[in-house]
């Protein structure tokens, strides 16, 4: 798993390394376009994977242990989250209220901080939509900030999960789970198709309640119908409870042995799955497939189901992939795959800021030095702060649950 959580944080990287550093060089159906798409596939393995390793690590917990259960497994999430995400809201509010300017006299930016500092300070601005000036909350505040949205619809699971947890465990057997898990992926795709049909609707009813900056035609980043079916949490919820059903599944089998010719399946499935994710990348987004299912859903769930088949085939059979993702390098960047997501956009804004075009030669030499240099940093940024943060936090509460859904003292 914690290879796959840098599969997911690479692919972000990756397209927006391409989107910041090499976009003039984009063409219709070329390297840098298809590039540029991989961020939906690792958000979506991100939203599915989360859930699967929550249900995974803190079921027990949150359905038996009662208030000090839940209570436990909220500030073991909040240990996880929250140092990183404050110190990366620090560093994004100081670069948006730009101290200079606001010495001398330009106060505008520095109101506008201070009106959405709530929100974020509490990762809630992902939860709702209204204007701010001429930005949508969730990114008013820009920069190296932008990706706290995520964080934001995240730490929605993290609060609704104990309701969520409670009626996947009603699935008993590995056949109802299985079942579970089918008619949850047809309802969402169903709500998911719906919404995207009802766009028009929808766009037209926010311009006239938020403005213009609400429609799709003036401000597509962050009109409303992009925060409803992309941002938050009340769409991307479908592939969460995807992960906790797989999650729950996983551990029903897990004491089923393995015969060589279920691992021969299971590796071709995750075969299938990976090949999966390129086809439908396609039928989302070329410009000679026509609107189709994949495409109604391309800002959501269109690619959960094939995460889903990653990620179990991943946990429960060994071959050569897996093999790969438990690689010592591979698993050293997914421990700081939370780091390599919160700190990479900051740093490629700023190197585009910096330095001008080269040509594409010299493009291409500085995109890899950059991605190869926030991989390293967000490796010290993990091991110097992330995780010790998080170590100090856990050992304040003296309940906190294990993968076991038991607790330790600490």
């Amino acid at each position: 798993m914690t290879g796959l959580r840098f599969v997911a944080a690479f692919s972000v990287l990756l397209a927006h390394s391409m989107s910041v550093l090499m976009h003039k060089y984009e063409t219709p159906q070329g390297v840098v376009y298809w590039c540029m798409q991989a961020s939906g596939f690792g958000m979506t393995l991100f939203f599915v994977l989360s859930g699967f390793v929550i249900h995974y690590n803190y079921a027990s917990a949150v359905t038996s242990g009662g208030v000090r259960g839940i209570a436990g497994y909220l500030w073991a999430r909040f240990a996880r989250l929250y140092p990183l995400f404050l110190l990366i809201l620090f560093v994004g509010m100081l670069q948006y209220i730009r101290p200079f300017h606001m010495m001398a006299g330009q106060f505008e930016q520095f109101d506008t901080a201070v009106h959405t500092a709530p929100y974020f300070l509490l990762s809630i601005q992902s939860w709702v939509y209204f204007p701010v000036g001429d930005r949508a909350l969730f990114c008013a505040i820009g920069g190296i900030a932008c990706p706290t949205w995520s964080i934001s619809t995240e730490w929605f699971f993290y609060f609704v999960f104990p309701f969520i947890a409670w009626i996947v465990l009603q699935a008993r057997t590995p056949w109802q789970t299985a079942i579970l898990g089918l008619v949850w992926i047809a309802v969402w795709i169903a709500i998911a198709t719906n919404l995207y049909d009802r766009s028009p609707q929808l766009d037209a009813w926010a311009v006239t309640r938020f403005g213009s900056v609400a429609g799709m035609s003036d401000y597509p980043e962050d009109s409303f119908v992009r925060w409803l079916l992309y941002i938050s949490p009340y769409l991307r919820i479908g592939e969460f409870i995807l992960g906790t059903c797989l999650a729950q599944l996983y551990v029903q089998m897990r004491n089923v042995k393995v015969r060589a010719w279920e691992n021969l399946l299971g590796t071709a499935v995750f075969l299938a799955a990976a090949a999966s994710v390129f086809l439908i990348t396609y039928w989302e987004y070329s410009p000679d497939v026509g609107q189709n299912i994949f495409r109604e859903m391309n800002m959501n769930f269109a690619l959960a189901p094939s995460a889903a088949l990653l990620i179990f085939c991943a946990a429960r059979y060994r071959n050569v992939a897996s093999r790969l993702l438990n690689a010592r390098a591979v698993v050293v960047f997914g421990d700081a795959s939370y780091s390599i997501y919160l700190l990479h956009f900051g740093v490629l804004a700023t190197v585009a800021w910096l330095v001008p075009p080269h040509g594409i030669i010299l493009d291409t030499l500085l995109l890899v030095i950059v991605m190869v240099a926030i991989l390293l940093a967000s490796v010290l940024l993990y091991r110097y702060y992330e995780a010790p943060a998080r170590k100090w936090l856990r050992q304040g509460w003296s309940a906190i649950p294990t993968k076991h859904g038991l607790f330790y003292r600490g």
